[in-house]
């Protein structure tokens, strides 16, 4: 069983990286709701769009974000399980392709923190957090 020093270790390695989210980016785009909450736990302060909660298509959504952040960073924090992987993959192309500058640093360095610690979904990292805590 990993110690609480890990957890709280852990949690200030996320919170580092989503303080330099804020810095360093305009918008961050993520799958829902629940991955929204959970940055927000860590101090995200940055806008945020929600790909699941947009309620149109795919190419709607691209189409708006990349209207209103043609020229800025935005950083895509989607899942990390099959799906997520494609879809981070195919937003941030189409976004790219479309004048809005992905910071791919972002997505990789929570890449490499959670599926370290076997956590495919954003939303968990929740419970990193609150092991920290406790």
């Amino acid at each position: 069983m990993k110690s609480h020093k890990h957890y709280l270790e852990l949690s200030e390695e996320i919170k580092s990286l989503v303080d330099a989210i804020n810095f360093g980016t305009s918008l961050v785009i993520v799958e829902g709701q629940n991955d929204e909450n959970a940055l927000r736990e860590f101090g995200l302060k940055t806008p945020v769009m929600r790909f699941r909660g947009f309620g149109h298509s795919e190419t709607l959504f691209i189409d708006e974000v990349s209207q209103d952040y043609r020229g800025r960073s935005v950083a895509v924090i989607l899942d990390f399980d099959e799906e997520g992987i494609k879809m981070a993959d195919r937003i941030s192309r189409e976004l790219e392709e479309r004048g809005v500058k992905v910071q791919h640093y972002f997505r990789r360095a929570f890449k490499e923190i959670l599926l370290r610690e076997g956590v495919r979904h954003v939303e968990e990292i929740k419970a990193i957090r609150q092991k920290a805590l406790f």
